[in-house]
């Protein structure tokens, strides 16, 4: 598809949820994927919609680009069951719907099957969103991907079950970091307030996610805070994890995704990064920010993406390259 513009400024009116809701009811076999290295909005998101479509008596195939990525925090999600492997998912199907992509290549090897869908509907909240579908439903504005599922469904009549519901309110309230970012909007918190009402398991959630990890994982956070250093004339607060790091511990790197949110906290810092090392040697590097920072724009300098205040990439240089490009950026950025 022809490259268009990002998604900056951009709202989702009542006409497009409505063009989505025709598309679903006209549509026989549906599929449904997220991005690589999922986040509680991108499973949580899709398990909904997941569930919600099943309820319409659709025909509907979900998946992940790479299975193996699912973090063990959000093993309780409904609907995970109904998770098929990649080569599952058909080839021309009446509908495709991928929710919080940035971008199709987000979608890694499912991107064919849902560029060759008839039609393809974006649904996603990043304001890099280079809005590639047929149907785009993008808003920056949007707390997360979930908020505009919810919508969706709203639009369509379709009922938010306790199923449903937990799912939503679970990506509603990883993306806005338990309503304490800036993207917790009134409209964020009237959805939450709705998805309770509708049945969603608040205690679980909150459990789950929040409250329960492996021993492994709680070794590997130790070393990770060990190694923390900050440059305050940055206002950096960094760390990074190895492969080594997983093997001695016995954690999983899915297990990591709530990692950097213990570096953030540090007191006089407003950017906080987690390096971590890949399989196959390369660096992903998670990036948040706070008290007027932004980290998106750094992010896209280095071939990635993502908010203003939460965003990444991925690094071909190995975790002291990586952490040398990244200084460089942040200090050109600073000066420049």
């Amino acid at each position: 598809m022809a490259d268009k513009p990002d998604a900056r400024g951009r709202t989702v009116r009542e006409e497009d949820l409505q063009a989505a809701v025709r598309a679903v009811e006209k549509s026989t076999v549906v599929c449904l994927s997220s991005h690589v290295n999922p986040d509680g909005d991108a499973l949580g998101s899709l398990l909904g919609l997941t569930l919600a479509l099943s309820a319409q008596g659709k025909a509907v195939y979900a998946a992940l680009p790479r299975p193996e990525q699912f973090p063990p925090q959000y093993h309780f999600l409904p609907g995970r069951e109904m998770l098929r492997d990649p080569e599952e998912i058909p080839e021309g199907a009446d509908l495709f719907i991928a929710l919080d992509c940035s971008n199709a290549e987000r979608l890694e090897g499912l991107r064919p099957k849902a560029e060759g869908a008839r039609f393809l509907v974006n649904v996603d909240h990043h304001e890099d969103n280079n809005l590639f579908g047929h149907l785009d439903l993008v808003d920056p504005g949007a707390s997360s991907t979930s908020e505009l599922v919810y919508r969706l469904l709203r639009a369509g009549g379709w009922e938010s079950t306790p199923e449903v519901a937990t799912c939503l309110y679970t990506g509603l309230v990883t993306d806005t970091g338990r309503f304490q970012h800036r993207n917790t909007s009134p409209e964020a918190l009237a959805v939450a307030s709705e998805l309770a009402a509708a049945g969603a398991d608040l205690a679980l959630i909150s459990r789950e996610v929040y409250e329960s990890q492996s021993l492994s994982y709680t070794r590997l956070v130790g070393r990770a805070l060990e190694r923390a250093e900050v440059l305050e004339d940055l206002g950096l607060v960094f760390s990074y994890i190895t492969q080594r790091d997983l093997r001695e511990t016995g954690a999983s790197l899915p297990e990591t995704e709530d990692l950097i949110d213990h570096l953030r906290t540090v007191r006089g810092t407003r950017v906080a990064a987690i390096l971590k090392e890949l399989e196959d040697g390369k660096v992903r590097v998670s990036l948040r920010s706070r008290d007027g920072a932004e980290v998106g724009p750094v992010a896209r300098a280095l071939g990635g993406g993502g908010h203003a205040n939460a965003a990444g990439y991925t690094s071909d240089l190995d975790i002291e390259g990586s952490l040398a490009r990244l200084l460089e950026v942040l200090r050109r950025g600073r000066h420049g």
